[in-house]
Parts: structure tokens; C-alpha cells; sequence
């Protein structure tokens, strides 16, 4: 039989071997067989896929079993089978062989999968395809399917063989039968230990079995032996119980009951390059773990385990498990046998902390080479595995994310980004935390407002974006990590106006956090003032600054309410308790920006009117002042006044009117007329005539009082007919000053009016006067007396808007005195100058009129620069221009002598021949050189003062000669003139018969030769060293401090005006030297000689020493009672004591005599703008030291226990001045108060085992409130308190009575009583908690209190929302109680925190509370392990003994380090890290 030539290509002719009769081709293997060839079982299953002709053809030899058949062809096949060659030599001439034509291709003609190659060539060098034979049928399931698909040709350059050594892994053959239910059929690979493996006679005979043959014939069907039995009516129960008959016993034959077998993978010490290659082998994700876990490379381990998978991309899954198995092995080596249990916890614990840090400085390290290449792919990576790390527990997560937040805190910004993304990914779980959780958003919060303060804040506005972004998420969701007063007060700003938005949730939000924060401000933080108080703090900084616009709408935007606004700006004016008329000013000016803002100014002022506040501690002329210069302005409408004062009934008796009545009907005589009509100068007539005041009578005086001033400026025009002048011959200057403000107001008028006619005529030249110099040509209007009373008149009626006016016409003149006048003038005012609005541009003016004077007249005149020099250094912000004045007049006074060449010391002759005339030698020698030695200085100085002694017996003229003769020497050395000048003094005050200082040093002070800082130091330091016995120092220093009207006859009224500016000066500038002249003042009280006692008359009495010591109080408090009352109060002076007092009460009582200010009167009197005075009167109440704190002296305790009993009766009686007087006590003082209010109110409270009927406890409720408030007023104390034995009780008891409350609220069944203690005890006491906060001070005992009041409070958070019934007010109390324990815990030590949270692991489930705590418990805590334990049971009559089983749940810890996949290359049953027996896991 010849088969058809093949039609495909034809390969090359190969000869057949001799020894072989057939050459088959090399079978075709899969990459798994080639490279385990070596495996016996594979070898021996090999040739199951090869069928040969012979063998097929002959078919099975009969009487033997079809499994030695198969053996014995493959036993023949392996023998003919020569050794295989490559597929790459046949390959490329090999196309299968095509079927012949005529007849259907069967399955038999497609080539095998094992035998792809073509047929080797027949002899002949004639290629055919042979037609094989029908083969036997294919068992089934015995070999796989054949392959359609296309052998894939090996490549011809194939890839060099892998020769290193692997491992033996027994592998299935792909051809082996598979049944789902049993695995692969017959494949047992040989061990030795499987039953077919053993020889016996059975088996010999029969072969081998898998079951135990059948002894019954089961041929025939069931059915006639089971049907009968389920047919009967148990026939169910009966299957029933078959069936679980089989499944228990399946489950018992079943069950996994041997011990697990999990170890980790051991690490072995190996080379560096099988290290290695073993770590590029884990690398690789198709290499499996269970080939890599046989062994473990040592040395792997912390931070070289971390840098190895960064460096050779380990997969993070992998990278885990490498991590997990060299954690299980160093875990293990701390549980060996011999190490006890607490050491190896500690060093488990150890280990595990020393590779968080690992951890942490591995991300550092990879942050730390930002901006170097692949940095993104590396810090994700290392991100991606940290997180693994933490969210598998295998890190110790506290210190994890402590340095997480500490990072985040402390990073710069050029790293914040990077950081931020990194907490980002841990945001969850930190803000669980409140430890973590509170650093976390105050961390931002400062990041923030750096990032805001930042120069370059507009670069970083995306990163400030990104962070206003995440706040708000998280105050959103997690509000309670901006619970924190401290925090919260920094940032408040910041977060109100940068975060605030149009979003009203989000607004809500931030309000309800404001409110909470407010809630826990202990007394040790600053408290928020109110918007009058910072109104009125705003206010007094102008009475020593500048008021400008911006100042205006400062105090506009303070609060929304405008009429409190207005309200409170008319009491600040027109208080007794704010010297001066600067107030005034200040309070118009901004009255008059206020009404371009929509202010009713008028409506204002009648309201304060018909106000309580109008009637006390007000100084009528300042409001009779202030809304005289409203009505001048027009912004008072007089003519709605008068309609108000109609409606309220208008004038009836001359009471009203007098000078004394009432505000509001005696501003009706107050008024200014000259921009009244006709018709309402009738209506005002009318009233005031029906009180009794006539208008005549009133325009009479002012008559008079014009004719007077008339006639005392003889250089301007006369106004006025002879017959007023002579009727005003009993005016004098004290009817100036007494008269009402509606003549104050039309003097002003008039003078402001004839300024300005005198300014406006033009000059006359004086006749036979023929001098062209510019000063001449242009010889001013006003003279310098003219104007110097002028002003005199204004300043005595307190019209200093008319003075600005003249000021600014008089600026216009030439005359270098007139100019120095209107500078003097500015300087003696700069506060009310710059209230009014006129001291820049009155400057200003001054300046453009010396620098004309300048090109005119050189040099210009030395009194115009100096007044001008002086102005300038107390304008504000022209310190600059007044150090180049000072240089100017410096130049000025060298110019003198700018001719001479040689020093003054040459022209000393002069004095030696000629003393006709001392003035003029003098005159002539300091002209004749431009320098001067020290010793020429002396002789000189020594000259002119001898001469000035001489002068103080004989004439006033010579003085002010002298006088000026030392101001023109000072300008050749100041610093040495005035050490001679202080040694003079100092000599002078000892001298017995001498002048007094303001005879003496007056007019050397005005003339600016002499400090008078100098005078009062040197009279001080003379008075100290005992060397004069003369009382009157101190006095005469006063004298010279004290602004009077009564100046020396040496002195010109000019002269006396430039002494006031230097006394002013003096108290702005030096306050401690002045309160030291005036207690020295006051020390000597009792050694008043008859000088002294009229003295103590005119200057201790008047109105200026008044003022002066009020402006000292409001300028410190707390200086004036340290340096000033209590120096006095522990002097052995009791006359100086009273001087003391009845100078306070004057303070209080506004200048008035009266009786003695007590307690009760004081706390009447106290409010926001008396503080400063009550505070000062106080101090003099409670005047000792310690010792007497502690109750040494009788008297200061009844002075407390009587302040004690007033402060309660104005408390009851529904009182709030006494809260404004509180705060102002001594620390001591208020600390005992303190503490008597203290016991009492913790006595109050009802207590577990006895409460008091409704009635009772109600009045203890008004009791308690009253006492809080007590508490809260002396709450600044607290802080103070440095006794611990007592701050400790204090803590004690408030624990105590929090359980007692807790209690109660637990176990009451009475809901009348418990709604009481929810609605009125409850917000009592932790109001009063949050008050003594410090009193859990940092101690242990301390912390125990703060422990244990924690507890308390967390107990009474969950009694409120276990409540069954919740209202807003409830809800609110368990938010105060939760954030006081927030408040609490923030300062706990660790330990403490811990055994709290042991304390509470019951209750610890409620997220809140662990919030509190800190405390997120472990997901696996929860595992126990059950136990069944035998216990006898007690014999008893009758009873057998039997043991009783009793279930016991053990805590089960899980190793979560041995948490492994595929630990070792070998599957056993019960290799898991969790035993399978703990599931009662079965097999299959």
C-alpha cells in the first residue's frame, strides 16, 4: 500500500541510523518540561502521549489489562525513541502534511500536540505522508484535548539557559486526568509510603485498589429494601437522621484538629550577590512567594529593608510581606523560652518603636532630596508603603502620628506642601485624636497666618488658599479640635475676617466655635472688653496723641449700636473724671464726621438729656461747651431743642435755669444767640424770662465785658460808645471766666472779629522813621501785647476754636514776636489743636512764614526759632524737621560772632577795666570770639551768676539781663554750662535767706537756660542729703510745677507763658518726678510753716493741682498707687494720710465737699470712666502689707468683712456697679473674698444622701447665683493663688460635689428635682469649674483632681444624652460639660490618661468619649478565645457528683507581624499564622 506524495515543501533527506529501524522526531515540550526534565515522574509520563504504528496496529495482546498494554507500549516506545533534537532544525522546512483528497479529514489526521515535527525522509530521498491506521478510542480524561493552535516557533537566537541550581518542585502533568471532585486520577508520585508502593499478596495476585472490593452484589436496585421504610409515617425522620448521621460523620472524619504549623520563613546568611538576586527575584511579580519564602536573606532588616525596596521597586505588597516576615522573626527571638513576659513585651515593644522610626526617617530622608530627579515616583512609593505600614498596625501609630503633627508644625514653608499631603493621608485617623487632633489645627492655623504675614503673601496665595480650604473641612466635620481657648483667641481675628464668608451654615459654625471658646476663658485669659470699654480706651489714647479722621471711623465701626456709640462719647466729654478741654474738642469733631455718616446729633444730645446718666458725675460747662460749638456749626438745631424743652413742659422757677439746675433746662441759657432768628431769640427769651433770667440783663454783661477787653488793647481799633465804657469800670478778669457760655460764646465773636479788622487795615509806618529794611516795610497790624491779650481773653473763656481762628489770622504778619507768640501758642495746646483739626495746618503756616522771614531777614530773629523749634519736636511725626530746626538755630547763634577770629578769651581784659555797665561789657565780650575754653566758661559763668545773686535785692531788670546773659553763653557748650548750672543750683538751695525757685528760677527756666527737670532733681537730691533743715523745697518745687496766673515781676507776660510750656512739658514728659514733689509735698504736712500753709491754700486747693494729679492716675494707675498712695499709706504721717484721702475723695466726688467716701458710696459711684479714681481709692482702703493680709490687724478686717457685706447687699438688690469695682482689688484682697464666697457656695449644693425641699432650694439657687458672681468678679485671683494646700482642697471639693451631681442625676427618680439640678445646679457649678481652672495646678495631686474631674465630667456628658427626652438647653450643657473636659484633658499626663481610659474601656465605645481620651481601640481587641472549664459540683443528699462545664472568655491577642501569605514553599493542612482549628475549619 503507497500513500500519496505529500504536497507541501519538502524537507531535507536524512538517513535512518543502523542500530534503529525507525527515527521519530523529537517531541514538541512546553518551557515547564524542558527545564524539569529531570523529575522522575515526568520522565516517566513522557512517552503516555506518543502512539507508534506498531504498537496501534497490532492492538492489545489478549488475557492482559489494558494498563499493561499501555505500560509495554511505553516501556517499547522509550526504547526506539533516539535523544531529541532542537525544534530550530526542522522548523523552518515543516508544513503538516495535507489529508488525500476524496474523503473527509477525521480527527486522528490532525498532528498530535506531542509530535508537531514533520516525518523524517524515506530512503530514496521521496518525502510521503503516510496515512496511519485508525487508532484505538482515547480514554477518557486520561489525555488533554488536542490543540488546534499553531506551534509558536522557538527563536533561532534563543536566550541563554538559566544554569543556576532550583530548587525540586513536584508539578503536575499537563496530560494527566483531572475530575473535579478527586483531583488528578492515578498520579501518586513515588515517596515510599503509599499503599500501592507496598508489595503483598493481594496486590501481587490482583494488582492494587483504591476501595475494598464490594462482598455484595449491588446489581440490583435499592429500592425494595429502602422504599418500605420511608414510606411509613417516620419515614422523614428517619432520612432525616440518616442525613445528619452523614454530616456529623463526614464532620468528624473531616475536622482539622492538628496543631498549626505556621513558622516564618527563617532568614539564612548568604552572600551579597544571592542577597542580591534573591531581592531582584521578590522584585519580580511572577516569581511566586512560596519559591521565595523557603528561605530569607539576613541582614534585611529596619532601615536597609526600607532603602532595598525603594531601590529595587519592590511591589508594596511584597515589600509588606518581606517587612512582616523579618518582623515575625525579631518578634519571636523576644518570646524565646527563658525570657519572661513583662521583658519581652518591653522589648517587643521596643523593636516596633525603633522601626516606626525607621519609617519616619526613611519618608524624611526621601522629602528631604525634593527637587532632585525621580523624586515623584520615590516619595509616592515611600508614601504608599508608610501607609501600608500604618493602616496594617505593623507601627507604633501614637508616635507615628506625634511626628506627624510635629512635622507638619515645625515645617518650613517651602516644604509645607509636601507635608500637607502627607498628614493628608492620615487625616482620618488623626483627627480621632484629641491630642492629635488640636496640634493639627492649630498647626494650620499658624501656618496661615505666617503664610498671610509673609512678605511675599501674594506668591503664596495658593498655598494660604489650599489651607483656608482644609480649616474649613475641618471645622466643618471635626468642630471640636478648635475647641481651645488659647488657640482660639491668637487666631480669632484671622479666622472671623479671613475665613468668615457669605455662607450662613458655615457662619453658624463659626460662631457656635466663638461661643464655645468664650465659654472656657478662665481667668488667666484676657477677657474680650465690651464695645464701650474699647470706645472709651480708644478715646483717652487722643487726650495725649492726635485725633484724626481715621480715629473718627475707628470709633464708628466699634459696634453697630450708634446710639450707645453717642451715648457713651457725651459721657467721656462732659465726665468730671477726664481733665482739660481737649475731650470737648475731640467730642465735637467727631459728632461732626459722625453726621456725614447719618447721625442725628441733635436727637443724640436730647437724648443724653433725658438720660439718668446726664444728671451724675458730669461737669456741666464741658456739655454746655460741647453743644455750644455743635449749635455754631449748626449741627445742633436750636430751635427742635426748645420744641423738645416745650413739650417737656418748658422753665417754671428760677431753678431751672440757675447755673446749678438741671442740664436740660439750663442749657436753654447756655446756648449761642448771634445765628438765631428773630422769632426764636423771642421763644428762648420768653422761657427764660418765665424762670427769671432776664435776656437784657445778659446782654448788659456781655456789654460790659467787651468795653473792658476794649479797652485793654490800645494799639487796635476802638468799638463801642463812652457810655459802656464807663459803665464797665467794675469788670474785671475773673468776670471773664464766671460768665455763662452764650457771653463766652459772643466774646469770642467779637474778638475773632477785631483781629481780623485790625489784620485787614493797613499799616502806617511811624513818623520821622525812615529805615528801608524789610522788617520795617512791612510792620504788622497786631502788636505782640495786643495779641498776647487776646489771647489771655480766649484761653480764660475756653474758646480755643475762636483762638484757631485767630491764630491763623495773626499767622500773616512779619512781626518775628507776634509769630513767636502764635508758636508758644500751639505749643502750650498741641492736644486741643489737634482735636480741633488745626495744628498740622497752623504749623504748616508757621513754617512757610519763617522760610519767607529767612529771605528777608538773615539772620531771622532768635526768639521766632526757637518758640519754632521747640513746636516742632511736639508736633507729631516732624521729629525730623525739628532736629533741622535745632540745627538752624544753632548756625543762627553762631552767625553773631561770625566776624571775630580770635576766642573770647582775648577780650577778658574788657571786664577788668569797665563795670559801669555789666550788661553791655558782657554784651560785647561774648560777641568778640566764636569759641569759648572751659575755663573762660566758668569765669564767666561765675561773673553773670554773682551779678544775678546780687540782682534778686535790687532790680528785676538786672535779673532778666542775667538772665539772658546765661542763655547767650550757653550756646558756646551746653553740656558744661549745664553741669555748672545744676552745681549752682544745688548750692543755691542751700542757702537759708534766698528767693524763692519760682523768684529765682522762673525766669531762667522761661528764658531755656535752666531745665526745669534739673531744679526739681537738684531740690530732691538736696532735701535727701539733710543739708538744708527748710520744709518748703518740696513746695516751692510745686510751686514751679503747678501752672499759675501768678508769675514774678521779673518776668514779662510772655516770659510767664514760656514757663507754663516748660511745666507742661514737665508733667507729660517726666510723671515720676512730679509725683515724687508731690508726695514729698504730702510727707510734709506736718512741718507747714506760715509760707507753707498759704502755699498748701492756693496750690493744693486749686484747679490745676486737681488736674494734675488726675492726668497722672489716668496716665498709670498702677504707678501713681505704687509710687505715689501707698509710700504714704505706710508713712508714720497721719496728717499726711488725711491730706491723702480727702485728695481721693475729691477725685470721686468731683471736686466737691462732702463726707468721706465709704464702701457703698463707692461702689455707686463706680463705672467705666471712674475705674482709675476707685481703683486708687481702694488702694487707700486696704492699705497693708502681708502680715496685715493675714489678719494681724483687726481693722483692715472689719474694712473687708464690711466691703464683703456691701458687695452681697448690691449683688441682691440687682446692682452692677460693684462688678466694675471688683477687678480692681489687690490680688490678696480679692483672693480672701474670693475664698469665703468660694466655701459658701460649694455648701449650697444639694448631695446624694439628703436634699432639700423645693422652697429651700430655690432660695439656695438666688444664694449660689449671687455667690458666682462674687466668684467671677475676683476670678483674676485665681492665678495668684501660690498656696497648693488650698488650691489642692478647692480641687477636692469640686470633684466631690461633680460626682455628687452625677449621682443624682443617675439614681433620682424624682423629675421635678432633676430637672432643677439640670436647669440651675448643674450650669452653677461648671461655670464655676471653669472658673478655678488653675486650681488644678500641675502637681500630682493635682493631676489626680484634674484625672478624676474628667471622669466626672465624661460621666455626666453620657447621663445627659441617655436621657430620653432632649431639649436645646440640654444639649448645651452636655456641649459645656464636654468642653470643659476637652479643656481638662489637654494638660493631662500620659499616665493619667491611661488610667482613665482603663477606668472607662466599658464606656469608652462612644466615639466622644474616646475623642476625650484620646483612645481609638485596636479593630482586633474585641477577639476572645473560648474555653470550656470542668468544675466539681458541690456533693450534696441524693446528688451525684458530675462536673460542670463553664464557658470562660480569654482575650486573644493577634500577632498581626505574622500575618502571612504563603510562609513556606510547602501547603500544609494547618500552616496558617491564625490556627484553623480556632474555626473548627474541616477539609474539602
Amino acid at each position: 500500500m503507497t500513500s500519496r506524495p505529500s504536497v507541501g515543501r519538502q524537507g531535507p533527506q536524512r538517513s535512518l541510523s543502523s542500530t534503529n529501524a525507525l527515527q521519530r522526531p523529537p517531541p514538541h515540550r512546553t518551557l515547564s518540561q524542558q527545564f524539569s526534565s529531570s523529575s522522575p515522574t515526568r520522565r516517566g509520563n513522557e512517552g503516555l502521549e506518543f502512539t507508534f504504528d506498531s504498537d496501534a496496529r497490532h492492538g492489545p495482546r489478549v488475557g492482559t489489562s489494558r494498563l499493561r498494554v499501555e505500560i509495554s507500549k511505553d516501556s517499547g516506545a522509550s526504547e526506539m525513541v533516539e535523544s531529541p533534537k532542537p525544534l530550530s532544525d526542522a522548523a523552518p522546512s515543516w508544513r503538516p502534511s495535507l489529508p488525500p483528497r476524496g474523503r473527509p479529514q477525521l480527527h486522528f489526521d490532525v498532528p498530535s500536540v506531542s509530535n508537531l515535527s514533520p516525518r523524517p525522509a524515506q530512503e530514496g530521498g521521496q518525502i510521503e505522508a503516510t496515512i496511519k491506521p485508525m487508532p484505538l478510542p482515547v480514554r477518557p480524561g486520561q489525555h488533554a484535548p488536542p490543540s488546534t493552535e499553531k506551534s509558536r516557533l522557538a527563536p533561532s537566537n534563543a536566550a541563554k539557559k538559566d544554569a543556576r541550581p532550583k530548587p525540586y518542585v513536584l508539578e503536575v502533568p499537563a496530560a494527566a486526568p483531572h475530575y473535579s471532585p478527586n483531583g488528578h486520577v492515578d498520579f501518586f508520585p513515588w515517596t515510599g509510603n503509599h499503599p500501592e508502593d507496598q508489595f503483598s499478596e493481594p496486590a501481587i495476585k490482583h494488582g492494587y485498589f483504591d476501595k475494598a472490593q464490594m462482598t455484595q452484589n449491588e446489581q440490583g436496585t435499592a429500592r425494595q429494601s429502602i422504599y418500605p421504610a420511608l414510606k411509613h409515617k417516620s419515614g422523614l425522620h428517619t432520612l432525616s437522621a440518616l442525613f445528619t448521621s452523614v454530616l456529623a460523620q463526614r464532620r468528624a472524619h473531616g475536622q482539622i484538629t492538628s496543631a498549626s504549623t505556621f513558622k516564618p520563613p527563617p532568614r539564612v546568611t548568604v552572600t551579597d550577590t544571592k542577597r542580591e538576586m534573591w531581592l531582584k527575584d521578590l522584585a519580580n511579580p511572577t516569581i511566586s512567594l512560596r519559591r521565595l519564602s523557603r528561605s530569607i536573606p539576613h541582614g534585611i532588616r529596619g532601615k536597609v529593608l526600607l532603602d532595598q525596596s525603594l531601590s529595587k521597586n519592590i511591589p508594596i505588597e511584597r515589600a509588606v510581606w518581606l517587612a512582616k516576615c523579618v518582623g515575625a522573626n525579631e518578634l519571636r527571638s523576644f518570646r524565646r523560652k527563658g525570657v519572661s513576659g513583662t521583658f519581652a513585651m518591653g522589648g517587643e515593644a521596643k523593636w516596633i518603636r525603633d522601626f516606626t522610626v525607621c519609617v519616619e526617617q526613611f519618608v524624611e530622608s526621601i522629602l528631604g532630596s525634593c527637587g532632585e530627579k525621580d523624586f515623584k515616583p520615590r516619595i509616592s512609593y515611600a508614601i504608599r508603603l508608610a501607609t501600608h505600614f500604618h493602616a496594617e498596625y505593623l507601627l507604633d501609630r501614637e508616635h507615628y502620628m506625634d511626628w506627624l503633627v510635629t512635622s507638619l508644625e515645625n515645617s518650613p514653608q517651602a516644604k509645607l506642601p509636601m507635608w500637607l499631603l502627607i498628614t493628608q493621608v492620615y487625616w482620618k485617623d488623626l483627627l480621632k485624636y484629641r491630642k492629635y487632633g488640636r496640634r493639627l489645627s492649630a498647626a494650620l492655623l499658624n501656618q496661615l497666618a505666617e503664610t498671610l504675614n509673609h512678605p511675599d503673601h501674594d506668591i503664596l496665595a495658593p498655598l494660604s488658599d489650599r489651607l483656608r480650604v482644609l480649616l474649613k473641612g475641618i471645622m466643618a466635620s471635626n468642630s471640636d479640635n478648635f475647641v481651645a481657648p488659647r488657640v482660639w483667641a491668637k487666631h480669632r481675628h484671622l479666622i472671623m475676617n479671613d475665613m468668615g464668608s457669605d455662607d450662613n451654615p458655615f457662619m453658624s459654625i463659626l460662631e457656635a466655635l466663638d461661643r464655645r471658646n468664650s465659654l472656657l476663658n478662665g481667668p488667666g485669659a484676657e477677657k474680650v472688653l465690651t464695645a464701650r470699654r474699647r470706645l472709651l480706651q480708644l478715646l483717652d489714647t487722643t487726650l495725649s496723641g492726635s485725633l484724626t479722621n481715621e480715629t473718627a471711623r475707628q470709633c464708628w465701626e466699634i459696634d453697630e449700636d450708634k446710639a450707645m456709640l453717642s451715648s457713651a462719647l457725651l459721657e467721656w466729654s462732659t465726665s468730671s473724671y477726664r481733665p482739660g478741654n481737649a475731650k470737648i474738642y475731640v467730642a465735637v469733631r467727631i459728632l461732626r464726621s459722625w453726621s456725614k455718616l447719618g447721625l442725628d446729633v441733635t436727637g443724640v444730645i436730647l437724648d443724653f438729656l433725658d438720660s439718668r446718666v446726664c444728671c451724675s458725675g458730669r461737669h456741666k460747662p464741658a456739655f454746655y461747651h460741647l453743644v455750644s460749638e455743635l449749635a455754631r456749626s449748626e449741627h445742633f438745631f436750636t430751635p427742635r431743642y426748645l420744641q423738645w424743652l416745650i413739650a417737656r413742659g418748658g422753665l417754671y422757677n428760677a431753678a431751672d435755669a440757675a447755673p446749678d439746675g438741671a442740664c436740660a433746662t439750663r442749657l436753654l441759657a447756655e446756648l449761642p444767640t448771634h445765628n438765631l432768628s428773630e422769632s426764636i431769640s423771642e421763644l428762648r427769651a420768653t422761657l427764660l424770662g418765665r424762670a427769671g433770667c432776664l435776656v437784657e440783663e445778659e446782654e448788659d454783661q456781655a456789654s460790659d465785658l467787651i468795653a473792658f477787653m476794649d479797652r485793654n488793647l490800645p494799639g487796635m481799633q476802638i468799638s463801642g460808645d463812652d457810655e459802656l465804657r464807663m459803665e464797665s469800670g467794675s469788670t474785671n478778669l475773673a468776670s471773664l471766666s464766671e460768665a455763662s457760655r452764650t457771653t463766652k460764646s459772643e466774646l469770642g465773636l467779637w474778638l475773632r472779629q477785631k483781629v481780623r479788622l485790625q489784620m485787614e487795615q493797613p499799616t502806617i509806618p511811624p513818623l520821622d522813621d525812615w529805615d528801608d529794611s524789610p522788617m520795617k516795610g512791612g510792620t504788622s497790624a497786631i502788636t505782640s501785647s495786643d495779641f498776647n491779650t487776646i489771647r489771655q481773653y480766649l484761653e480764660l473763656i475756653d474758646d480755643y476754636s475762636m483762638l484757631a481762628d485767630v491764630l491763623k489770622i495773626v499767622a500773616s504778619s512779619n512781626d518775628a514776636e507776634v509769630l513767636a507768640s502764635c508758636a508758644d501758642t500751639l505749643n502750650l495746646h498741641v492736644e486741643l489743636f489737634s482735636s480741633i483739626g488745626a495744628l498740622r495746618r497752623l504749623f504748616d503756616i508757621l513754617m512757610s512764614r519763617l522760610r519767607a522771614l529767612n529771605d528777608e531777614i538773615d539772620p531771622v530773629p532768635r526768639v521766632f526759632l526757637v518758640t519754632l523749634s521747640d513746636l516742632a519736636s511736639r508736633v507729631p511725626e516732624q521729629h525730623m524737621l525739628a532736629q533741622q530746626l535745632a540745627l538752624e538755630l544753632v548756625r543762627s547763634d553762631r552767625k553773631t560772632a561770625a566776624d571775630a577770629c580770635s576766642p573770647v578769651s582775648d577780650h577778658m581784659a574788657l571786664l577788668q577795666t569797665s563795670e559801669a555797665d555789666f550788661t553791655d561789657e558782657i554784651e560785647k565780650v561774648l560777641a568778640s570770639g566764636n569759641s569759648m575754653d572751659q575755663a573762660t566758661l566758668e569765669r564767666l559763668f561765675q561773673r553773670i551768676t554773682l551779678r544775678l545773686e546780687e540782682s534778686w535785692e535790687k532790680s528785676s531788670d538786672n535779673q532778666r539781663s542775667c538772665g539772658l546773659l546765661l542763655t547767650r553763653l550757653r550756646t558756646f557748650d551746653a553740656q558744661q554750662f549745664d553741669s555748672l548750672m545744676t552745681a549752682w543750683v544745688k548750692r543755691l538751695l542751700r542757702i537759708q535767706n534766698r528767693p524763692t525757685m519760682m523768684q529765682a528760677f522762673g525766669p531762667l527756666i522761661s528764658f531755656g537756660c535752666l531745665a526745669l527737670q534739673d531744679v526739681v532733681v537738684g531740690s530732691e537730691s538736696v532735701e535727701a542729703m539733710g543739708s538744708v533743715q527748710d520744709s518748703s523745697l518740696a513746695y516751692e518745687a510745686l510751686e514751679l510745677l503747678v501752672p499759675s496766673f501768678t508769675i514774678p515781676e521779673s518776668m514779662t507776660l510772655e516770659e510767664g507763658y514760656r514757663l507754663r510750656i516748660k511745666q507742661a512739658h514737665m508733667q507729660k514728659d517726666n510723671p515720676v518726678e512730679v509725683l515724687n514733689v508731690v508726695r514729698r509735698v504730702f510727707e510734709k504736712a506736718l512741718d507747714l510753716d506760715k509760707h507753707s500753709r498759704s502755699l498748701d491754700t492756693e496750690i493744693l486747693r486749686s484747679a490745676e493741682f486737681h488736674e494734675l494729679l488726675q492726668a497722672l492716675v489716668l496716665s498709670d494707675t498702677h504707678r501713681f498707687v505704687d509710687s505715689f498712695v501707698m509710700p504714704l499709706l505706710q508713712s508714720s504721717a497721719p496728717e499726711a494720710v488725711v491730706v491723702l484721702n480727702r485728695c481721693i475723695d475729691g477725685f470721686l466726688l468731683a471736686g466737691k465737699e462732702a463726707e468721706p467716701v465709704t464702701t457703698e458710696v463707692l461702689l455707686n459711684l463706680a463705672d467705666d470712666l471712674s475705674l482709675p479714681f476707685c481703683q486708687v481709692k481702694l488702694a487707700a482702703m486696704f492699705k497693708r502689707d502681708d502680715t496685715v493680709m493675714e489678719g494681724a490687724d483687726s481693722g483692715q478686717s472689719d474694712d473687708l468683712e464690711a466691703f464683703d457685706r456691701a458687695i452681697e447687699s448690691a449683688v441682691a438688690a440687682g446692682k452692677t456697679t460693684w462688678a466694675s469695682i471688683v477687678p480692681l482689688l489687690d490680688p490678696a484682697i480679692a483672693q480672701r473674698l474670693r475664698h469665703r464666697a468660694e466655701v459658701r457656695f460649694l455648701a449650697l449644693f444639694p448631695s446624694p444622701r439628703a436634699t432639700n425641699g423645693e422652697d429651700s432650694m430655690q432660695t439656695r439657687i438666688v444664694h449660689a447665683e449671687n455667690l458666682l458672681h462674687i466668684i467671677d468678679a475676683t476670678a483674676y485671683s485665681v492665678a495668684t493663688n501660690k498656696t497648693s494646700v488650698g488650691v489642692t482642697n478647692l480641687a477636692s471639693d469640686i470633684v466631690a460635689t461633680l460626682n455628687g451631681l452625677w449621682l443624682l442625676l443617675a439614681n433620682l427618680q424624682s423629675p421635678e428635682i432633676k430637672d432643677t439640678i439640670m436647669s440651675k445646679w448643674l450650669p452653677l457649678l461648671l461655670s464655676f469649674t471653669t472658673i478655678h481652672i488653675p486650681s488644678f495646678e500641675a502637681t500630682k495631686a493635682g493631676h489626680e483632681s484634674r484625672a478624676k474631674a474628667i471622669l466626672a465630667l465624661a460621666a455626666i456628658f453620657l447621663q445627659l444624652q441617655a436621657l430620653d427626652f432632649t431639649t436645646e438647653d440640654i444639649k448645651n450643657l452636655a456641649e459645656q460639660a464636654f468642653d470643659l473636659a476637652l479643656f481638662f484633658v489637654d494638660a493631662l499626663p500620659e499616665d493619667m490618661r491611661q488610667q482613665c481610659i482603663r477606668s472607662l474601656r466599658d464606656t469608652a465605645s462612644s466615639p466622644r468619649v474616646s475623642y476625650i481620651f484620646s483612645f481609638a481601640p485596636n479593630p482586633t481587641e474585641w477577639l476572645v478565645l473560648s474555653q470550656r472549664e470542668k468544675t466539681q459540683q458541690v456533693p450534696s443528699a441524693g446528688a451525684n457528683d458530675r462536673a460542670i462545664e463553664k464557658e470562660k472568655l480569654v482575650p486573644f491577642a493577634l500577632r498581626r507581624w505574622e500575618m502571612l501569605g504563603e510562609p513556606t514553599p510547602n501547603v500544609g493542612e494547618n500552616d496558617t499564622s491564625l490556627s484553623l482549628t480556632l474555626f473548627g475549619a474541616r477539609r474539602g
